[in-house]
């Protein structure tokens, strides 16, 4: 059995840091697995994670529950990505919580349109997608289930191992999103998660 690592919940907190997979990767050179259940967090620290998900070169990513924003960009960084047919994979433009002057908006509106072009490339390098295509889908907010990211080479196979095995999404407050599935909105409302405090607590987000 492969070593594995759980990258679970916000994205840039707790353990879903590049600081702990990093660490992680030093700590086992050979064969790894990343299992991936998050609705995302600071774009910064994504794009770190696939930085070191490909510098380790030998990890599988498997999907269950979501990856979503900076966890999609998370895990391709892995040299294969499984997914459960019942999870879903969401891309999406980054963005931010801002306050201060005309310039200060502007600032960030700069940084935000860096960011969404970094993100659009690494998504189309790995999928082999053209750019413009992806940053339609980003400017959308666009969700794939299993087979559909499959067939746009987000992920390289539906997983035989979670398979039917149906894996509750990270909690969160999922109208957050422009255009959230349905079934995500009512198991938010459903178990509370609508009315918890979930924002990022700093940085950049997606």
């Amino acid at each position: 059995m492969n070593p594995r690592f759980d990258l679970t919940g916000e994205i840039g907190l707790d353990s879903a840091t590049d600081a702990s997979i990093g660490a992680f990767c030093d700590a086992n050179p050979g064969p790894i697995n990343v299992f991936i259940n998050s609705f995302g967090g600071i774009a910064t620290e994504g794009a770190a994670i696939f930085a070191a998900l490909e510098r380790h070169g030998n990890a599988t990513a498997l999907v269950q529950g979501v990856a979503a924003s900076a966890a999609s960009l998370a895990m391709l960084g892995a040299k294969q990505v499984l997914i459960a047919d019942s999870a879903l994979v969401m891309i999406h433009e980054p963005g931010a919580l801002a306050f201060g002057t005309s310039g200060d908006m502007r600032a960030m509106a700069a940084t935000l349109e860096k960011m969404t072009a970094v993100y659009a490339a690494i998504y189309s390098r790995a999928t082999g997608n053209p750019v413009a295509r992806v940053s339609a889908w980003m400017a959308e907010e666009t969700w794939l289930t299993a087979e559909e990211a499959v067939a746009l080479n987000f992920a390289d196979a539906i997983a035989p191992a979670v398979k039917d095995a149906a894996v509750a999404a990270a909690a969160f407050d999922y109208r957050k999103f422009k255009a959230a599935p349905p079934h995500l909105v009512v198991q938010a409302l459903k178990n509370g998660w609508a009315t918890a405090s979930l924002e990022p607590k700093y940085g950049l987000k997606v």
